[in-house]
C-alpha cells in the first residue's frame, strides 16, 4: 500500500471520528448545555440532532422531567413556642439550564441548593402560626406559602417548585411520649372517677330496687291477709248459714270428716270411752 492510500485512510478516520463527534441528539426527556473549555456557549432545548466543534466543545445533559425532593424531616419552632418535626418534600424542574449549570453542576448539588432553600422557607413560614393551625387549620395555605417562597429562591439559581407538601406534622418523640403519658394518666383518672360513679349509682339502684320489693311484699302480704280474712268470713258465714238449716245434717257431716282424718291410716288406734262424744254416731240413740 503507497503512501499515498496510508494518508488517504487516516484522514478519512479523522474526518469520520469528527464527524461523529461533532453530532449528537437530545432527547424530548432532556436538555443540553454546550461549553466550551467548561465555559457555557449555549443552551438547547430542542429535542434532535445537533451539532458542535468536535474536541472543543462537550454537551451536558440535564432532565427537563418533573424531579422529586424528599426533605429530611427537622423540627421547627412554632409561634405558640411548641416544637414540630416536619417531614415535607417538593417536586420541580430545571427552568433555567444555564443557571442551574453556573449554581451547581451536578444534580445532587442543585439538590442540596433547593432542600436548604425549603427547609429555610418552612422554617420562616411555620414560625408564625401556632401548632393547631399547622397540623389541621391552614394546612393547605401554609403548603402555598411555602411552594411560593422557596419558587422565588429557587429561580435564582435555575429551578422552578411545582409543588410542595407537607407530608407529616407531629410532635418531636420526646414530646410525644410525655404527651403519652399525661394522657394516659388522664384517662386512667376519669377511669377510675367513672368506675366509682357507676358503683355508687349501683349502690343506690339496688338500695332502691331493695326497697321496692320489700314494699311491694309488704303490700303483697297485707293483701293476701286481708283476701283471707274476707275468706274465712265467707266461710265461717256459709257454714253458720248451712248449721241453721240442718244442724243434724251439719253435726253428721263434721263427725264423717273428723273420723276421716282421725281413722285415715290402717295402723291408727284411739283409745277412747265407750260414752265419748267422738263415738256417739255408732251408739243406738233409741
Amino acid at each position: 500500500m503507497s503512501v499515498k492510500s496510508i494518508v488517504a485512510i487516516v484522514v478519512s478516520l479523522i474526518i469520520l471520528v469528527a464527524g461523529v463527534s461533532s453530532v449528537y441528539v437530545v432527547d424530548e426527556r432532556e436538555q443540553a448545555i454546550v461549553v466550551k473549555f467548561g465555559e457555557p456557549k449555549r443552551t438547547v432545548t430542542t429535542p434532535g440532532l445537533h451539532f458542535k466543534i468536535p474536541v472543543m466543545e462537550q454537551v451536558i445533559f440535564l432532565e427537563k422531567r418533573i424531579l422529586s425532593l424528599d426533605v429530611p424531616p427537622q423540627e421547627v419552632l412554632a409561634s405558640d413556642q411548641r416544637r414540630i418535626l416536619v417531614d415535607s418534600f417538593a417536586r420541580y424542574r430545571i427552568a433555567d439550564p444555564l443557571k442551574r449549570y453556573q449554581a451547581a453542576r451536578t444534580e445532587v448539588g442543585a439538590a442540596r441548593l433547593l432542600e436548604d432553600a425549603m427547609e429555610s422557607t418552612v422554617r420562616q413560614v411555620l414560625a408564625k402560626e401556632p401548632m393547631n393551625e399547622i397540623v389541621s387549620g391552614q394546612r393547605a395555605e401554609l403548603m402555598k406559602k411555602i411552594s411560593d417562597l422557596t419558587n422565588q429562591r429557587a429561580l435564582t439559581f435555575g429551578l422552578e417548585v411545582v409543588d410542595v407538601r407537607l407530608k407529616r406534622v407531629d410532635l418531636p418523640r420526646e414530646n410525644s411520649e410525655a404527651i403519652f403519658r399525661r394522657m394516659e394518666t388522664e384517662r386512667q383518672r376519669e377511669a377510675a372517677e367513672k368506675r366509682a360513679s357507676g358503683q355508687r349509682d349501683a349502690v343506690k339502684i339496688r338500695a332502691a330496687a331493695d326497697r321496692q320489693v320489700a314494699e311491694i311484699l309488704a303490700e303483697a302480704e297485707r293483701q293476701s291477709q286481708t283476701i283471707r280474712g274476707e275468706a274465712d268470713g265467707q266461710a265461717v258465714k256459709i257454714f253458720a248459714d248451712a248449721y241453721s238449716k240442718d244442724e243434724d245434717f251439719f253435726e253428721f257431716y263434721r263427725t264423717m270428716q273428723a273420723y276421716r282424718k282421725s281413722l285415715g291410716k290402717d295402723d291408727t288406734r284411739l283409745v277412747l270411752s265407750p260414752d265419748s262424744e267422738f263415738f256417739k254416731l255408732f251408739m243406738d240413740n233409741k
